[in-house]
């Protein structure tokens, strides 16, 4: 079961809404005069703007945009990473009141240790089985103490590893700082891959905002070359993406980058 990330809500416009909110500091016009005046302020213009104020770390004129994903399928271990990125509104599945079905793919396992054996002792004797073989177990016994107490409390034996659904809300700003951290080789690889995806959405409705990527990740090789494979298939796919009509989910190839495990991006057109 591969991780699935949706943008499904955006800014429209976003970098001409954050070009205007910037040049309206400068001008007797008012914002809104801005942003409707296409003639007198182009999207070349707008996009000098944009690249002006990343230039100069004026990005505080980044938080007029807001970008919405839901993440389904990954586990609980990356969603404790992600929300300590604070900027941003998050909306997770409950364990309290969504019970983890058993004979589901409820759990992820982590690449590095898919085939490896783990030892236990019980009853005095050693047990050794690989990581699938003990989630069954786990699964096996939550499922019958929610048999017996509140699914509140019998949630207390699942583990990291167990699947979930979030929702994160922020703004572009607080999304360049994320992958600044999170597209790092060094970052755990689950979120680093779900990051990637993000980014590559990102870069897809904001070519001119994400169009660089900020130190620690921008100054690591592996990382900018990433970068640059993800910003080349999401431009070999923009036409797709701007052919697609209001409401059409667009889904965004990412078999060319480089991911530990899947991760499928879909936008949803406004």
């Amino acid at each position: 079961m591969s991780a699935k990330v949706f943008l499904i809500s955006y800014t429209p416009d976003i970098e001409r809404v954050c070009a205007s909110a910037m040049r309206s500091c400068y001008s007797i016009k008012a914002a809104h005069y801005l942003y409707l005046d296409k003639e007198g302020f182009p999207d070349r213009e707008v996009k000098r703007m944009i690249k002006k104020a990343l230039e100069l770390g004026h990005v505080d004129v980044l938080e007029h945009g807001s970008l919405t994903f839901s993440i389904e399928g990954v586990s609980r271990s990356l969603t404790h990473q992600l929300v300590r990125h604070r900027i941003a509104s998050y909306s997770q599945q409950s364990q309290r009141h969504v019970s983890v079905k058993k004979d589901t793919e409820w759990f992820v396992i982590p690449p590095s240790i898919l085939k490896e054996k783990g030892k236990f002792q019980l009853n005095g004797k050693v047990h050794e089985m690989e990581f699938a073989e003990f989630m069954k177990i786990i699964g096996d016994y939550y499922v019958s103490l929610s048999e017996k107490v509140r699914k509140e409390d019998a949630r207390f034996v699942l583990p990291n590893a167990t699947r979930t659904n979030i929702t994160m809300t922020t703004n572009p700003r607080e999304l360049r700082h994320i992958f600044s951290l999170r597209c790092d080789i060094v970052a755990q690889w689950e979120i680093r891959d779900v990051c990637w995806a993000m980014h590559a959405l990102c870069y897809l409705i904001a070519p001119t905002i994400f169009s660089t990527l900020d130190p620690p990740a921008g100054s690591v090789e592996e990382s900018l070359e990433n970068f640059e494979i993800m910003k080349r298939i999401v431009d070999e796919q923009r036409n797709l993406f701007e052919r697609a009509k209001a409401g059409e989910i667009v889904k965004i190839n990412l078999e060319e980058m480089k991911l530990e495990h899947k991760v499928e991006a879909f936008v949803i057109k406004k």
